[in-house]
């Protein structure tokens, strides 16, 4: 009796000791952008009802202003340091600050269809500096083996 003749396989590239496929670096950056966006949307909540208690005044619209552009870096800084972290070999700084990038352009899409475009394109000077430097702390440990 001959042997069963099986159709080959064609199987994902694999990282060394590793069962899971190695991702390209594309993959990473939406991760990045999606993780930024999970913890950015609790802070800004956070941020926006700490601004509505301290009031209209103008001192308190400031305040509120600085919240919510810290609850953006805060989370930027989050999701490159996943990236950084996490990612397979060759994805680093350059695909986190690409997550922070994409997660304020997306944000500047969403402000303009508000009105408030200007205001907005601030968020990539607040977005893509904590993201690569979340991504350069997530190599960090990486390399570490932390």
């Amino acid at each position: 009796m001959e042997p069963k003749r099986r159709l080959p396989v064609l199987k994902a590239p694999m990282e060394e000791g590793s069962e899971d496929p190695v991702r390209p670096p594309w993959q990473w950056v939406g991760f990045g952008t999606v993780a930024i966006f999970a913890v950015w949307l609790p802070l800004s909540w956070l941020a926006t009802a700490v601004a509505a208690r301290l009031g209209t005044t103008p001192g308190g619209q400031l305040a509120g202003v600085v919240l919510l552009a810290v609850s953006l870096g805060l989370s930027a800084l989050a999701g490159g340091y996943l990236v950084g972290r996490w990612g397979a070999a060759g994805v680093g700084v350059r695909e986190a600050a690409l997550a922070g990038l994409s997660t304020a352009l997306i944000a500047v899409a969403l402000a303009w269809r508000g009105g408030v475009l200007l205001e907005a394109l601030f968020s990539v000077v607040i977005a893509v500096p904590p993201a690569a430097l979340g991504g350069r702390l997530g190599l960090r440990r990486r390399a570490r083996g932390l």
